[in-house]
């Protein structure tokens, strides 16, 4: 989808038009690729690990249906354009021309739908938040269920099974914790795509970033956004007293 040059976001316009802009060091918002291998670099072994994890308890008769669902459902979100949609098509790196998203945490994505800069809407969000919670919980909490399997049926698995999944678990855990804790201290505080349910930008800084797209403040304000800008208090006058 072609993005016409008034939905293009400064965040891909010139980077000379950033040099005295208010926001830097207060967003995101303009292409890094360090900062997309280094959310990478934590997401991976979260991912690896909880694939791990099912994987061991595919050895489980009759649970592979786990790992399949987890492959499925992660597919399918990621790089089917469920993610794109809902999420990705809402943010200013997505107003970037070309087929291939390029942000600090989704660079990589097919891109499915055009631009979209208004707020994401509750429905979209409720999948999100859906979607969030399946990859967070569903790997670790068959894990748990695998080592609790494993340990009463200790005589069909034996002991270096449940020892090895349980040393999965633990490790899924720490590096998923390592992930939120990463997403939320050094990307969410940041992200110019502010609707996402996640996000931390703080209002005063969403509104300096849309007086400088009046595309998407527009997109902005029809769904109700309020920009509320800030009053100058009036000084006194020298040579004005009251004496």
């Amino acid at each position: 989808m072609k993005t016409s040059q008034e939905e293009i976001s400064c965040t891909w316009q010139d980077e000379s038009n950033c040099i005295e802009c208010s926001l830097n060091e207060k967003l995101n918002c303009r292409y890094n690729k360090k900062q997309w291998q280094y959310l990478v670099s934590t997401l991976i072994p979260w991912i690896l690990l909880e694939a791990g994890g099912l994987i061991f308890i595919g050895f489980t008769p009759g649970k592979w249906w786990l790992l399949i669902t987890y492959s499925g459902v992660t597919i399918a979100f990621f790089f089917l354009g469920i993610k794109s949609y809902v999420l990705c098509s809402h943010c200013p790196f997505y107003a970037e021309e070309g087929k291939i998203l390029h942000c600090p945490a989704n660079t990589g994505l097919p891109k499915f739908w055009k631009y979209r800069p208004g707020p994401m809407n509750a429905f979209e969000k409720i999948i999100l938040t859906i979607f969030f919670l399946f990859l967070f919980s569903w790997g670790i909490g068959w894990e748990i269920y695998g080592i609790y399997f494993a340990a009463k049926n200790s005589g069909l698995l034996g002991l270096a099974f449940t020892l090895g999944l349980s040393v999965i678990t633990l490790l899924t855990i720490a590096s998923v914790i390592r992930f939120i804790v990463v997403l939320q201290k050094s990307f969410c505080p940041y992200c110019p795509n502010f609707s996402c349910p996640l996000n931390r930008v703080s209002k005063k800084i969403i509104a300096e970033y849309l007086e400088k797209n009046p595309k998407m403040k527009e997109a902005w304000e029809k769904k109700g956004f309020v920009i509320i800008k800030p009053t100058k208090t009036p000084q006194k006058r020298e040579g004005n007293s009251d004496e």
